[in-house]
């Protein structure tokens, strides 16, 4: 446990809109007050929240000037304020929410707590005086200049990630791009057009190379600087993730909000050595299909323990589609475990949301085994041929 209480870190203010309120009221809320999120209500019923993310990606789902906030809003837990600041990190993590409301109860919500003032408090402890480089991303994967938008937008796909360092030959950055920033420059606009919103209108084309749409004076991190001064980088310039470099410019990794979050999360329960973050369309899964899912991931995790590692974070994304074979839904799958072992990303489609997960799995599993007889554990090896059907 932290030992602080989320009480001591909430604020009591926060913004507020009714489930049935049009989408466009939600959006002049954030025009005008910048909130981190929207609290969602039916009546005086908490129902979820309202993110600019969840705006922005609704663009591709609905039209935004006749989608009412019940079309986008995500459900999300309420924390109770007498709850350890280890608790709120697991939440966040969980739900992949950078804040969370507070409360007594779904019928009583007295605050919001979100993860930068989180970890301003807790760096003010011993845990600010670690070093970047001690939770800092090593494993970085980095695109050149002159790629491609197109490439970007498939590397990120790939590998369930939402930022990448721009390098140049030699490795040191030259700029960074987002997801968030192309979606609104590049996947947007294709949206409104084909709704006839932006007839006349250039749209950029995914050939474009990254070094024309990149953010330049990229802000960076020493991988000796200490946590607490990250944080305050972070909060200062409202990013939720720093580049490190080191004295030469060269990137040598990424930090971000979760990877602080991460072991503050490890804080509130011992036994637990793996977290799972489910995102996209996972809060439309029925009760029984998300308890499977968990269930036969929990189990494949306890499966090759050995070769996984000891601790990590598993990344599910879920996609429905709106194809249906016999009554049942197209989905997708994408999976990155990120454990001290390694990194692990495989995606699954098929009929069926429990059955993409598990073709999913079956990806990771391969890699896992390829792994295991690559480095000779025998225990694997008759596992992995089998796999490979020989």
């Amino acid at each position: 446990m932290v030992g602080i209480l989320v009480q001591e870190v909430m604020t009591d203010r926060f913004q507020k809109i009714d489930i049935d309120a049009p989408l466009s009221e939600a959006i002049g809320i954030f025009e005008k007050e910048d909130p981190d999120l929207i609290l969602v209500f039916d009546g005086n019923l908490y129902k979820g929240v309202l993110t600019q993310d969840l705006i922005i990606r609704s663009h591709l789902k609905w039209d935004p000037t006749k989608a009412k906030v019940r079309d986008v809003y995500k459900p999300a837990p309420v924390i109770k304020p007498d709850e350890d600041l280890s608790k709120a990190a697991k939440l966040m993590l969980e739900v992949d929410l950078r804040s969370l409301p507070v409360g007594e109860s779904k019928k009583e919500i007295i605050g919001v707590i979100s993860d930068i003032t989180l970890l301003e408090r807790v760096s003010q402890e011993e845990f600010g005086k670690e070093k970047v480089e001690a939770h800092m991303t090593k494993d970085v994967i980095t695109l050149l200049p002159d790629d491609t938008v197109a490439k970007a937008l498939a590397t990120m796909r790939d590998n369930a990630i939402s930022r990448i360092p721009i390098v140049n030959e030699e490795g040191k950055i030259e700029g960074l791009v987002t997801l968030h920033d192309l979606i609104i420059r590049f996947i947007k606009p294709r949206f409104k057009a084909q709704a006839g919103e932006v007839a006349g209108e250039k749209i950029p084309p995914f050939s474009m190379p990254l070094r024309d749409v990149m953010i330049r004076g990229v802000i960076t991190i020493h991988p000796e600087a200490k946590v607490r001064e990250a944080v305050e980088t972070m909060k200062d310039n409202n990013i939720d993730g720093l580049v490190v470099t080191n004295e030469d410019n060269k990137v040598v990794g990424i930090l971000t909000v979760k990877d602080l979050l991460l072991p503050i999360s490890k804080m509130t329960e011992k036994e637990a050595r793996f977290y799972l973050q489910l995102a996209g369309d996972a809060h439309i899964l029925s009760d029984f299909t998300r308890e499977r899912i968990i269930s036969d991931i929990r189990k494949f995790v306890d499966g090759y323990e050995d070769i996984l590692g000891q601790e990590g974070m598993i990344y599910l994304y879920i996609r429905r589609f709106r194809e249906k074979f016999r009554g049942v839904h197209l989905y997708q799958a994408r999976m990155r475990i990120v454990t001290d072992k390694g990194v692990f990303v495989a995606t699954g489609e098929t009929w069926g949301a429990i059955q993409a997960v598990h073709d999913a799995l079956r990806a990771i599993e391969r890699q896992l085994l390829q792994k295991a007889e690559l480095e000779k554990d025998l225990r694997y090896a008759k596992r992995f041929l089998e796999k490979l059907e020989f």
